[in-house]
């Protein structure tokens, strides 16, 4: 099993804005098969850390591969994109971490 997060770093006064506009990722990631999409805002966190974090599990890389392409594939994902690039600080990263263990 694996986690995949992308990292947000947004503009001065606009986390809540995007934050909001993630809820629609969260849609559509649920839409294409994602196991336990959410969103999480930071409360308190280290110099440089986001501000959000989109996460999802992920059976294998290439499930997430998949599921990658039909989200990115839907006609409204380009024009969504380009409203959360101009809200960031910084384009967002993703990351993907194999679990190792679990007490769930």
């Amino acid at each position: 099993m694996y986690v995949s997060r992308l990292t947000f770093h947004t503009l001065p006064g606009r986390t809540q804005e995007v934050e909001q506009r993630l809820m629609t990722l969260l849609k559509w990631v649920q839409q294409a098969g994602g196991l336990r999409p959410r969103v999480m805002r930071t409360h308190y966190g280290s110099l440089g850390a986001p501000d959000l974090v989109f996460e999802q599990e992920v059976s294998d890389p290439g499930t997430l591969e998949v599921q990658i392409k039909k989200v990115t594939e839907n006609g409204d994902f380009q024009n969504w994109a380009k409203q959360i690039s101009g809200l960031l600080e910084q384009s967002s990263k993703r990351e993907l971490y194999q679990i190792s263990g679990s007490t769930t």
